[in-house]
């Protein structure tokens, strides 16, 4: 293990952040491109009944995917101090859990088909659950980069297992083997992601289990997989509930319009989020530095994905038109009902953050206990209005109480107030509300035109708008993102925006 896997080089965390966000972004960008372009061939060959039992196969596996490491690599980022011992002790133990958690989906993959009604779900599981082992094997070398900031490594490996996966996916989907070329995506994805993280760090484990250097992180560990548990079972619950009350075909839609809401969060929150834990375990102990960079990254991220979310809603129709087909017309008004959430979710998602970088995952667990009650049971209500009424429960339970709660809590852990964390996004609130109110009206004289013409149109004018709005209006997000451009390693990048920033004053 070399000085440079462990220990970060002296350089301000601003600037690593900053550059990291960029990798990480950038790999993002191509993956969501690769994304896109896969999911309309794979969606329209597929259909929805495909994804239906993919999903039904994911349930457990994903859930299972939660203990893969149980918490110890955000551990290893976390922890001031870090050695050999501890690296290879993690190691070994993500190994047998790896491969522990393989053998509960083989174990389980019988009564899964019998819960579901679905006979084919016996040999997807027990494929699937290669996967397991493998991921386990390059949990340590993910920890080690992202610990040093090295998220040019991690971006690589991303993309480099997303296109692994649908390198396979497409091939098989026009071969005619329908859900399974969507497992063995999954296998090449796994694959191909951890041949990439093991040739990108170049630690290597020991044949050393040392028990006490485990011991010291279990407490940490333990109550981050604890969440992580209800966390997943009040994530997924709802296409538990719709799966098995209302069938393959019902979750195949929710879960394609959930995925939609999901998509910006997932590209673009979680990845600054990623970029930033590792900056925030290192000011863990500066509630006012904390506070600043943590409202700065909020901020940053809502410059995004707000209009992301919103525009994706306003475009839902000819985007599902055009890319989808229409065997998929019944998503767009479930997506519509989920935009909200997606847009509060997309700030929300970094509050884990706060949790983790100050070492309370005992408060996390016990919120995560608490939210997962208020989710579940608002599905189950919700079911008796079939799928759409799922998505209106989750809109409810979430954009109500959970929204607030779930800021305040982590909040009292670095002394943020709630009302002054909103109130500095209600400019960009707001330019988010005109850009939508454009589209909108732009959409109703298009009405008679082609799906592809509508959403090429929609998606350029609301770029118009929402820059627009920007650069005349300046909310303060518009100088802190000059700030961070002047990080960058673009001088004339940094140059050409402060130019077109105060030339419109």
């Amino acid at each position: 293990m070399t000085a440079s896997d462990t220990v970060a080089k002296p350089e301000s965390l601003t600037r690593k952040a900053i550059v990291g966000s960029g990798w990480s972004g950038a790999a993002t960008a191509a993956r969501q491109v690769l994304s896109f372009g896969a999911l309309a061939v794979l969606a329209r060959r597929l259909g929805p009944d495909a994804y239906g039992v993919m999903g039904m196969a994911a349930l457990l596996t994903n859930f299972l995917q939660t203990y893969r490491d149980l918490g110890t690599t955000t551990a290893l980022i976390q922890r001031r101090e870090i050695n050999q011992k501890l690296l290879s002790g993690v190691f070994w133990l993500n190994l047998i859990s790896g491969g522990v958690l393989a053998l509960i989906v083989i174990g389980l993959a019988v009564p899964a088909s019998r819960f579901f009604h679905q006979p084919k779900l016996t040999p997807i599981m027990w494929v699937l659950a290669a996967s397991f082992p493998i991921t386990a094997a390059s949990m340590v070398h993910s920890a080690l980069l992202s610990r040093n900031m090295r998220f040019d490594s991690v971006a690589l490996s991303d993309f480099g297992s997303s296109l692994a996966g649908y390198l396979v996916a497409i091939p098989c989907a026009y071969a005619g083997l329908g859900v399974w070329s969507l497992v063995f995506a999954n296998i090449a994805n796994a694959i191909g992601g951890s041949g990439l993280l093991w040739f990108s760090c170049k630690w290597r484990p020991c044949a050393e289990f040392d028990y006490n250097s485990i011991r010291s992180i279990a407490g940490f560990s333990l109550n981050l997989s604890g969440f992580a548990t209800v966390n997943y079972f009040s994530r997924n619950a709802d296409n538990l509930v719709v799966g098995r009350i209302l069938g393959s075909m019902p979750l195949g839609c929710y879960q394609m319009a959930y995925n939609m809401m999901l998509f910006p969060i997932q590209n673009i929150s979680a990845v600054i989020a990623q970029v930033l834990f590792p900056g925030f375990a290192r000011i863990q102990d500066d509630d006012e530095r904390f506070r600043s960079a943590y409202l700065r990254g909020c901020m940053l991220i809502g410059l995004i994905t707000f209009p992301v979310i919103a525009g994706l809603g306003i475009v839902a129709g000819p985007l599902v038109h055009a890319m989808l087909g229409a065997k998929w017309v019944s998503i767009i008004p479930l997506f519509q009902i989920l935009v909200p959430v997606g847009l509060i979710q997309s700030v929300q998602t970094t509050n884990g953050q706060i949790f983790t970088a100050k070492g309370r995952t005992d408060w996390m667990f016990r919120w995560g206990l608490f939210a997962s009650l208020i989710l579940v049971s608002s599905f189950i209500v919700g079911v008796h209005w079939g799928v759409t009424g799922v998505a209106v429960a989750y809109a409810i339970s979430y954009g109500t109480l959970l929204a607030y709660l779930g800021f305040a809590v982590p909040f009292r852990l670095i002394g943020l107030n709630v009302g002054d964390f909103l109130k500095a996004f209600v400019p960009q609130l707001a330019i988010t509300a005109g850009m939508v109110a454009g589209c909108a009206a732009l959409q109703l004289t298009m009405a008679e035109t082609p799906a592809i013409v509508q959403l090429v149109t929609s998606v350029l004018a609301g770029a118009v708008i929402y820059s627009g709005l920007m650069l005349w209006l300046r909310p303060p997000v518009v100088y802190m993102l000059l700030q961070v451009t002047e990080h960058l390693p673009f001088p004339g990048f940094s140059r050409g925006l402060r130019h077109l920033v105060f030339r419109t004053m």
